[in-house]
């Protein structure tokens, strides 16, 4: 299955008719009353569309499916359906990618995402509050392709659209109990129904309890823990006799850790005896060999004592944000809506880590050459307003539509940065260096869209989008303090600091681009769509963070820009029992921002990678072939290279590369039955769901890799169809399978991040 091409994908996908949506629609809702296939209805195009009929690339997940398959964040969001994956360069620096797009490592206060978040039609700026859990939601919508139109924010990649389950007018309520493996504790629910006459409201909940996957053995804490607290309120006011609605939710989250497990691998494609046997990999085999066995969770990570504390710092992770989001709706004029969507968020977020995960101390005191710790911790505030206004019609019966809108976003971010460092020998990786960046963001934009029916059967759209991004701000770097415990006489500053006492600067910049999107439909039958589109997306330049001296954080790194050419077809047929969805795409993309990690100096590199090309394909296949089964099966492949790149420290090449961070090619499949048991009819529901995905290079020089793996995923559901409970038996990565979510080269060695084991648990719920 490990497919290069394009053209042979093509042949293999119409030999055997075979694809399939990760996780579409929770089969038990509704399927027990018939052997037809759940419609969806999504709003990626700012208009409620059937699934079906929207002429893009676009998977949606039922919030239904989301709760029963522990489905709670991103990462697992991930690791279950075709076309997106994750990796986490850190707890503040998500990494989605989509079809080779992905915001690798930025996390600088004026870095944009390639791919973006959503929430309930409002942008998230931030990947570094983006770790909350899913609860609670009506569906995600995980949207492909650059969205240079309508979806909000300018993006180059896709989006994740996460949309809250809205409050109804009839009572209604559920709890749910989760108890599993690592001391897992999740209890969620919600409640809703009418406040008053034209108002309804709802409260939901969750937290979130384990123990750690991993384990602190210098300090005898767990790591990879996680305790986790969400609550949403919200209320929908639809006065009787008119057409005004008003939608406001209130969001509030928070979630701490002890950290993340670094774990040294040696270097696997190694060529000398020394890259062999790198300094982190070298002094686990000897505490291994002291200790009688060392396994990847765990590690000796270095809690550091920054100047002026008395006491070292422990590992912790915390994020904390706030939003309020406000949505109203009114007919301004016969058959043209006014729709303003207002956003206000608040977050915060401390991260403290040590990126080695073992230093020249500890207990078996264990030293090999180049050995040193380096913790870092992040400390970052941010807020931000948003603002989209637009018109839109719905005449009936006519052969016209259109959007027409403005948007208005204002982020602010204050980054303080802290790095610490001890070593045996570099004097660059002793001694302590800070970072202190106000950085403020400004996007404004004009949009519109204009469809016509040529026939009944064919209509045309055509859709443009003025965008002017403006950042600037202002970033200290200071020498705190000089050498170390080891090497108390050093004069060299901490890495990446190259220059004592260190710099103050200002830096800004604007930038600004037209991006416009054509797309053809024809719809010969009710039961088959196909589409045509070209498209463009834009992301925003910006500016390094931590930067070396003065310089290099004024200078700005170039905008990126997408051009996607794509066609693609939706199609149902036997009754509605099958669906399959096809998509082909070629993609032209243009300074592509990307950040790595210089290994020699442990310092980051953010350049722009002249161009690069992405020809792929998806498919996905669904199929209800009686009335208790429901099958699934879907898979991906990408070509996606290097076409002008060059590094920009070291000058080499890396043009007929393979994106880093992408796999080759993505396989899903599953399966859900429902039957009859205890008496009960159609009250068992059973489903097996397995992910593979490719192999996948680290970084643009593709020395080091990701073998392919697979995760299996599995529930057994007891829903009596009369009842008002269920009980469900759940695991995720059944097989235990170990996989990697990041690693940085560090002297030739992979420090690693490990995703979770297998974990696993059991469910009762309970609905009003």
């Amino acid at each position: 299955m490990k497919l290069h091409h394009t053209t042979s994908i093509i042949a293999l996908i119409a030999g055997v008719s075979l694809a399939a949506p990760a996780l579409a629609a929770s089969p038990a809702t509704s399927a027990s009353a018939s052997n037809q296939l759940e419609e969806l209805v999504v709003t990626a195009q700012k208009r409620e569309m059937n699934l079906q009929q929207a002429p893009l690339s676009i998977t949606a997940v039922s919030g239904e499916t989301l709760a029963k398959d522990k489905i709670l964040n991103s990462e697992d969001l991930g690791h279950s359906t075709v076309g997106l994956t994750f990796t986490q360069n850190s707890p503040q620096a998500l990494e989605l990618n989509i079809r080779g797009v992905v915001n690798t490592r930025l996390t600088a206060p004026t870095a944009d995402q390639s791919v973006s978040t959503f929430v309930d039609e409002v942008y998230v700026s931030r990947s570094g509050n983006l770790n909350t859990a899913f609860y609670d939601l009506e569906r995600i919508e995980l949207v492909r392709g650059p969205q240079g139109v309508l979806l909000g924010k300018n993006v180059t990649g896709g989006a994740i659209s996460v949309i809250s389950a809205p409050p109804q007018f009839d009572y209604s309520g559920e709890v749910a109990v989760t108890l599993g493996n690592y001391d897992l504790k999740q209890v969620s629910g919600h409640v809703t129904g009418p406040l008053m006459s034209g108002l309804a409201g709802r409260l939901s909940f969750q937290t979130i309890n384990h123990s750690g996957y991993a384990k602190d053995l210098e300090h005898n804490v767990d790591l990879e823990n996680l305790d986790s607290t969400q609550i949403r309120g919200q209320l929908l006011y639809k006065p009787e006799g008119t057409d005004f609605r008003a939608h406001l939710t209130v969001d509030y989250d928070k979630d701490t850790s002890n950290g993340p497990n670094r774990v040294g691998m040696g270097e696997t494609t190694c060529t000398t005896p020394s890259q062999c046997f790198a300094p982190w990999y070298k002094a686990r085999l000897a505490i291994a060999a002291l200790r009688g066995g060392l396994s990847i969770r765990e590690s000796y990570p270095t809690w550091p004592l920054f100047a002026g504390t008395a006491t070292p710092s422990p590992q912790r992770i915390e994020h904390e944000s706030t939003s309020y989001i406000l949505k109203m709706e009114k007919d301004v004029l016969p058959n043209i809506t006014l729709t303003s969507v207002s956003g206000y968020r608040h977050g915060q977020a401390y991260t403290l880590y040590d990126q080695s995960g073992i230093g020249p101390t500890n207990p078996y005191n264990v030293v090999t050459p180049l050995l040193f710790a380096e913790p870092v911790n992040f400390i970052e505030h941010v807020q931000q307003i948003s603002e989209e206004v637009r018109l839109t019609s719905h005449y009936p019966n006519s052969r016209f539509d259109w959007i027409l809108g403005a948007y208005y976003l204002h982020t602010k971010v204050h980054q303080f940065n802290r790095f610490w460092g001890e070593s045996t020998v570099l004097p660059t990786l002793s001694g302590e260096s800070h970072w202190d960046d106000y950085g403020a963001n400004e996007d404004e934009a004009v949009f519109a869209q204009l469809g016509y029916k040529l026939t009944d059967t064919l209509k045309v759209e055509a859709g443009v989008r003025y965008t002017k991004d403006k950042k600037d701000g202002v970033q200290t770097g200071v020498a705190v303090a000089l050498g170390d415990r080891l090497k108390p006489n050093d004069t060299a500053p901490l890495t990446p600091l190259t220059a004592v006492p260190g710099f103050s600067t200002a830096y800004g910049a604007k930038w600004s681009k037209v991006t416009p999107q054509v797309t053809l439909t024809w719809t010969p039958t009710a039961d088959l769509m196909a589409y045509a589109t070209v498209s463009a997306g834009f992301k925003g330049g910006g500016f390094q963070n931590d930067a070396p001296n003065a310089f290099a954080a004024r200078q700005p790194y170039r905008p990126e820009s997408l051009t996607n050419y794509e066609a693609g077809y939706k199609w149902e047929f036997l009754d509605h029992r099958a669906r399959w969805n096809t998509s082909v795409f070629f993609m032209d993309y243009t300074d592509l921002q990307v950040q790595r990690t210089d290994g020699t100096c442990l310092c980051n590199v953010i350049a722009n990678a002249g161009a690069a090309e992405i020809k792929g394909v998806e498919t996905e296949f669904q199929f209800a072939p009686v009335h208790a089964v429901r099958l699934f099966l879907g898979g991906s492949t990408l070509d996606a290279k290097y076409t002008d790149y060059v590094d920009p420290v070291t000058k080499v090449s890396y043009n007929g590369k393979f994106l880093q961070r992408t796999p080759r090619y993505q396989v899903s499949a599953g399966a859900e039955l429902t039957t009859s048991a205890l008496g009960m009819e159609d009250a068992l529901h059973v489903k097996l769901s397995y992910k593979y995905q490719g192999k996948m290079s680290w970084a643009p020089d593709n020395v080091q890799s990701e073998k392919p793996y697979g995760l299996l995923d599995g529930r057994i559901t007891l829903a009596p169809a009369d009842k008002p409970w269920s009980v469900s038996v759940w695991g995720r990565n059944l097989a235990d399978q170990e996989y990697r979510t990041n690693i940085i080269d560090i002297l030739g060695d992979a420090v690693s991040s490990f995703g979770p084991p297998r974990t696993f648990g059991v469910e009762l719920s309970t609905k009003f």
